[in-house]
């Protein structure tokens, strides 16, 4: 998981100057910051499955207020509530800003959702969402401590939004303030579930479980056959170290501008436009 995270934080980095992204790339891990830390990373994941379930509006402002923390932290950063109602209640969305230096007008967001989705439809099941999305937030945060604290030319939002699993109210409500004060950000890069890899045979047949056995063979047969296209397409890379380039139909143009920019790494690379890529 440790190189994920540091081409992830990579990523972020570049976005940041702007001028590198236009350039040919080296190999990630020679230009990464070494101050990344894996151990605060999974300390955060963790700490984050300790809230358990992060749908209710109590987990949710709970999480709220542990993120304005985490982020108040750092010098430099201007953290603050972005508050919205729904269902009768008053949700949290958390902001924190890293003013530019040269270009401060020119606004770039970066984000993840802090909620997680129960495993059953009761609000009481258990969803610790540690992949989906603890590791966002993780990464983000990571990411807002190393670059927040020592801007570039422009400025970054660091948004962590509630609500994404509820259709995206906390996002949506977000967007809806920035559209009245006639607002836009110059680019957009969200995180989302990027701790997950290639499951092994066994756990592929776990995954089957209570089916019918012609079924379960079946759907491992589906799996395996996706794997081996998928280690094809990107042309023999790691299948567990693959960076998924991909959007909806009406930012296809920019998914293809940064498909452009990162194919010549030594990244996998695997494009995807549909209507509902994360």
């Amino acid at each position: 998981m440790k190189k994920q995270w540091r081409r992830i934080l990579f990523f972020l980095w570049l976005v940041q100057l702007g001028s590198p992204l236009m350039t040919g790339l080296v190999h990630p891990e020679d230009k990464i910051s070494p101050e990344i830390s894996d151990r605060t990373i999974l300390k955060t994941i963790h700490e984050l499955q300790a809230f358990g379930n992060r749908t209710t509006w109590e987990k949710q402002n709970d999480v709220a207020d542990y993120l304005f923390k985490q982020l108040n932290q750092v010098q430099g950063l201007e953290v603050r509530y972005h508050y919205y109602q729904s269902g009768g209640k008053t949700w949290k969305n958390v902001v924190a800003r890293s003013t530019g230096k040269k270009d401060p007008q020119s606004v770039y967001v970066f984000c993840a959702h802090y909620d997680s989705h129960p495993s059953g439809l009761e609000t009481a099941s258990v969803a610790p969402g540690a992949d989906d999305n603890a590791t966002g937030v993780a990464v983000l945060l990571e990411g807002a401590r190393i670059i927040g604290a020592n801007p570039g030319g422009k400025t970054i939002e660091w948004l962590f939004f509630s609500n994404e699993e509820q259709g995206h109210l906390g996002s949506k409500a977000y967007v809806q303030d920035l559209k009245a004060k006639g607002l836009s950000p110059a680019g957009v890069i969200n995180i989302d579930t990027i701790g997950y890899t290639q499951s092994s045979f066994k756990a592929i047949w776990d995954d089957s479980k209570g089916k019918g056995f012609v079924s379960r063979v079946g759907h491992v047969g589906k799996q395996l056959a996706k794997k081996s296209v998928y280690f094809f397409q990107i042309g023999f890379k790691n299948p567990n170290e693959i960076l998924l380039v991909g959007g909806r139909p009406a930012n296809a143009a920019l998914v293809e501008q940064v498909y452009a920019k990162l194919r010549k790494t030594e990244i996998g690379i695997k494009k995807e436009v549909g209507p509902q890529c994360g």
